[in-house]
């Protein structure tokens, strides 16, 4: 156990005690050989202090803050959880001390400043959450999709972040510091009045072949001929899988990496403000399927749905028809869910 012997004998077979005397990690390694051959085997244990309680930074929201080129800090909303790790990339997805987020003084939501990162690099990162459940982050612009994204050409989104396979599992999310703002052109867009509205609905996969926005951009003309003045795009947030209609939404602050990258999005909508075209977005808040983070912290599994302690979903759907809902309903009684939808919307509208 980190080097130091706590049992040895001869035999076919062994069974001892591993008692813990320190915190921190635990390297233990059991090896077995005879005249010939020598075999070892290894794991490690992780004995953690007690959380550390204090308030949030001022300014600190939900999701992920952009501190300076080289700090980030995290902040997630999780009542009633135990303890939560962060891991990922900066530290090779090892559970280590530093990254074990402090608590909030009313046990509400956990938090950590990752310092030293490299100004520009993306990093690929979960929330390891009493020791069962790995999570992205909800608020996250990117995620990292183990399923999904290997089917994702270069062409539509140029050097997509690769997934950490063998270290993790399960859909992570991605931070960047030192990100370039886009430099939007059009600055002062005014909507057309809504009695003048003409509207074209789109879904980006179908109207276009390469379903990206850097080729959605090319077809502004064609649209423009038709006389219309809006443009409504069917749910293009991050969904499960790649080709969908996009109405079973998994992470709410992040365009869907199959139509290209964020900045490509914003050249759009930059593009249609300068014809005079506004954009709406179709954005799913009545449902979220089983991959959201938020219906993953806190599952029945027995049952296969929401916990009945779950923040932000009811356990089962409210509606009377069976047959008109999909998913994980969202419970808009829960000032959780008035808060995430009211920062869903904010974020579309100040961000694009």
């Amino acid at each position: 156990d980190n080097g130091e012997l706590i049992y040895a004998d001869t035999g076919m077979s062994f069974n001892t005690n591993v008692v813990a005397t320190s915190y921190g990690k635990h390297w233990v390694i059991a090896t077995a050989k005879d005249e010939n051959d020598m075999v070892s085997d290894s794991m490690y244990y992780f004995v953690r202090h007690d959380a550390i309680v204090e308030e949030l930074p001022e300014g600190i929201k939900d999701g992920i803050n952009y501190i300076d080129e080289n700090t980030a800090t995290l902040c997630l909303l999780a009542p009633e959880k135990e303890y939560i790790f962060v891991l990922g990339d900066f530290n090779d997805w090892e559970i280590e001390n530093d990254y074990e987020m402090k608590i909030t003084p009313d046990g509400l939501r956990y938090w950590v400043e990752l310092s030293n990162l490299e100004d520009g690099k993306e990093y690929v990162f979960q929330y390891f959450i009493d020791g069962t459940i790995k999570v992205g982050d909800p608020y996250a612009d990117k995620v990292s999709d183990p399923w999904n994204d290997q089917y994702i050409s270069n062409a539509t989104y140029p050097d997509l972040i690769s997934y950490p396979a063998g270290k993790t599992y399960g859909i992570a999310s991605v931070l960047q510091t030192g990100q370039v703002a886009y430099e939007w052109q059009i600055n002062n867009f005014t909507n057309p009045n809504v009695e003048d509205l003409v509207i074209y609905e789109l879904l980006v996969r179908d109207f276009i072949t390469k379903h990206d926005f850097n080729t959605l951009i090319d077809t502004l003309d064609y649209l423009e001929r038709l006389g219309i003045n809006a443009i409504e795009l069917m749910p293009n947030s991050e969904f499960e899988g790649n080709s969908s209609w996009g109405y079973n939404p998994n992470y709410y602050f992040a365009p869907d990496k199959y139509y290209g990258p964020k900045d490509t999005f914003k050249a759009f909508v930059d593009e249609c403000h300068s014809r005079g075209i506004a954009v709406f977005m179709d954005l799913v808040l009545n449902h979220s399927n089983n991959t959201n983070a938020m219906a993953m912290m806190y599952w029945n599994s027995e049952y296969n749905r929401p916990a009945a302690n779950n923040p932000w979903f009811n356990e089962e759907s409210n509606f009377t028809n069976p047959d008109a809902h999909w998913g994980n309903d969202f419970n808009h009684e829960s000032v959780y869910t008035q808060q995430f939808v009211d920062s869903i919307n904010s974020y579309w509208i100040n961000e694009y």
